[in-house]
């Protein structure tokens, strides 16, 4: 992407962490955290500028993927930048974090995340991206208060697709769907844009996870994709192997 292309607004997520910077960047680097707050199978990050990253995904019966890039600026315990490929796009983008000391000995993080073209892929990567963010800061907070959880536990059901983002009055663009998947079964492809489930309109990815949350395995379930009306059975979901054989 050149200087001249147009992109949309950054991805900005601001964070009060009980803790101090040093323990926070500790986390950010730690192996094991990440395969919780990232929801990670495999964790490549030296602490090293010019390094290059690889998180590795496998997050149960979906297919496996990988974010990559390279750490381009890192001064501890305060700035950590990464030049991070974006899988749909196919543009680098830049992830910064700033970790800034507060009075009562805790951390407030800022983490910027700037570069998505401003197109119809890179405003649904962009959705993407900033729901994901969120969460992932939830779970590293949760991770240095002592109450780990898993970015991969969660929802009962699954269609067995993987969202790319949302957005509002087009709906869920889909990026990949699992072989043999309910969603595969019904007639799901890449590139298929979902808008509704069960008259539930899909214009923000709270709106998708509200709605499968409130499904069982088994539930037949209508979607609406593009013009068609698709029927499928939701099935278990089953954590990843990595989680299981922990």
């Amino acid at each position: 992407m050149t200087a001249s292309e147009t992109t949309t607004a950054p991805v900005r997520h601001d964070v009060v962490l009980r803790h101090t910077p040093e323990r926070v960047w500790d986390k950010i680097f730690d192996s094991g955290a990440a395969r919780g707050w990232l929801g990670v199978a495999g964790f490549v990050m030296p602490e090293r500028q010019g390094a290059a990253f690889c998180w590795f995904y496998d997050a149960g019966l979906t297919m496996p993927s990988a974010d990559v890039g390279r750490i381009t600026a890192l001064r501890r315990p305060e700035r950590l930048t990464l030049l991070l490929r974006l899988a749909q796009s196919q543009v680098d983008s830049t992830v910064t974090l700033l970790l800034t000391g507060t009075d009562d000995g805790h951390a407030t993080l800022r983490l910027t995340h700037a570069g998505f073209p401003d197109d119809r892929i890179g405003r649904f990567e962009r959705d993407g991206w900033e729901h994901g963010w969120e969460h992932h800061l939830e779970l590293l907070a949760d991770h240095l208060d002592g109450s780990a959880n898993n970015y991969q536990i969660g929802h009962r059901a699954v269609l067995g697709v993987v969202p790319v983002g949302v957005t509002e009055g087009d709906g869920i663009l889909v990026s990949r769907v699992r072989s043999g998947s309910p969603a595969d079964l019904a007639g799901v492809r890449p590139g298929d844009v979902i808008r509704s489930a069960d008259q539930v309109v899909f214009d923000s990815m709270e709106d998708f996870d509200g709605w499968i949350d409130d499904r069982r395995p088994g539930d037949q379930v209508r979607l609406r994709v593009g013009d068609r009306s698709l029927v499928a059975v939701l099935e278990a979901k089953q954590p990843p192997e990595y989680l299981t054989n922990a």
